[in-house]
């Protein structure tokens, strides 16, 4: 499929929750083609990550990565990454704080503060 339509700020389907991916979607045809068309999008748009509901997929799946990125200019190379069903739990209670984009709500960054560290 490609390059997707990425949802913009408002559009419904970002406020749903999104859906754990079955067991018995891994290996197969369709989950991969929507990691190829995350990745696909990502690098079209210039992300650094992109989740499956953001192109109207309900599923948790994300990922991430990029080489030299021109909306990040000052940030290194992160290897790329597939996230599925992830689980995320703070470990100590330090946050950092760093200036943030979305693919979804273009043009703008926040502020955003995120555990120093954590179990994935």
């Amino acid at each position: 499929m490609g390059i997707r339509n990425v949802l913009r700020i408002g559009h419904p389907a970002l406020r749903r929750h999104a859906e754990e991916v079955p067991d018995d979607r891994f290996g197969g045809q369709r989950l991969q083609e929507l990691i190829d068309d995350l990745f696909d999008t990502k690098l079209a748009c210039s992300g650094a990550g992109l989740a499956a509901p953001q192109i109207d997929e309900p599923w948790r799946v994300l990922v991430v990565g990029m080489d030299h990125n021109p909306r990040y200019p000052d940030t290194p190379p992160l290897p790329e990454l597939v996230l599925i069903n992830p689980v995320i739990k703070s470990i100590g209670k330090e946050l950092i704080a760093a200036w943030e984009g979305c693919l979804s709500v273009p043009g703008l960054r926040g502020e955003v503060q995120r555990w120093r560290h954590i179990h994935l």
